[in-house]
């Protein structure tokens, strides 16, 4: 349960730039086993090398020929998926390939985490929960997989969790806005009015000239009736940004979650 600027990030090409592609990430598992690998890891490596180039299509031919000659190598059905991200975004194939990944490639953390994005855009929150959790038990440094996490334990109610996961997010990332936000919203919801003030003063904090993120903090203190903090905040929002119409500012996402739009950060 999210305010209208929770970030919930819908679709799998926003992601990407983060944790895809064979060019940000080492090859993980480059080791194929079940038969001769010698032909596949050429094909293999010459995708990769397209894909740094940007030229998906011509990587996609050849991690197709790839897993044709390497059935049960699961590195070239990842990155026949991360093509398709990339291209047509043709959610049958991306589905088909993701699949394919987690049962062969159970020890992949890319695997998990994307497949976990593919079970999330597609609203099948228990089962996103299930892959994310894998994927940080992997690797407990994916912190996009955690501020996923977060959010559909949030969304499926189970706020608890999500305030943990959250935590754990800021403490790998310091200055992680969208963490800082959500928790604000869910102490603010649970009357702890001074955790919420923190992480919204962590926001303003990291944005120190950011007219908007000191509205906010206004806001949520005229909000909760601190009338004397609402109005130094703001007055420090008018100081750095004295034009009349603020709304030029913009707002953050809607949450898919409508039960807290009237939180209006």
């Amino acid at each position: 349960m999210i305010g209208k600027w929770f970030i919930i990030l819908p679709l799998f090409v926003l992601t990407l730039a983060v944790l895809t592609g064979a060019a940000s990430l080492p090859v993980e598992g480059v080791e194929v086993d079940r038969g001769d690998p010698t032909g596949a890891l050429a094909w293999f490596k010459q995708g990769v090398e397209f894909s740094r180039k940007g030229e998906f299509t011509a990587a996609l031919t050849r991690f197709r020929k790839a897993s044709s000659l390497a059935p049960n190598w699961a590195l070239p059905y990842l990155e026949i998926a991360v093509a398709h991200m990339k291209t047509d975004n043709n959610r049958e194939e991306i589905g088909k390939n993701l699949k394919k990944v987690v049962k062969l490639g159970k020890s992949i953390p890319r695997g998990h985490y994307l497949w976990g994005i593919f079970l999330q855009d597609g609203g099948r929150r228990n089962e996103a929960i299930g892959a994310f959790t894998r994927s940080l038990q992997l690797r407990p440094s994916l912190v996009d997989a955690r501020f996923r996490l977060a959010t559909m334990y949030v969304e499926a109610g189970r706020q608890t969790e999500g305030i943990h996961q959250y935590q754990l997010v800021i403490k790998q990332r310091l200055n992680h806005l969208g963490a800082h936000r959500n928790l604000a919203v869910l102490y603010e919801q649970s009357g702890q009015l001074e955790e919420a003030e923190e992480h919204l003063k962590a926001i303003a904090k990291v944005h120190p000239y950011n007219a908007y993120h000191l509205s906010t903090l206004g806001r949520f203190y005229k909000r909760v009736g601190w009338k004397s903090k609402a109005k130094a905040a703001f007055r420090r929002a008018e100081r750095l940004d004295p034009s009349k119409d603020r709304r030029r500012l913009r707002p953050l996402l809607k949450s898919r979650d409508k039960k807290l739009r009237q939180y209006e950060f």
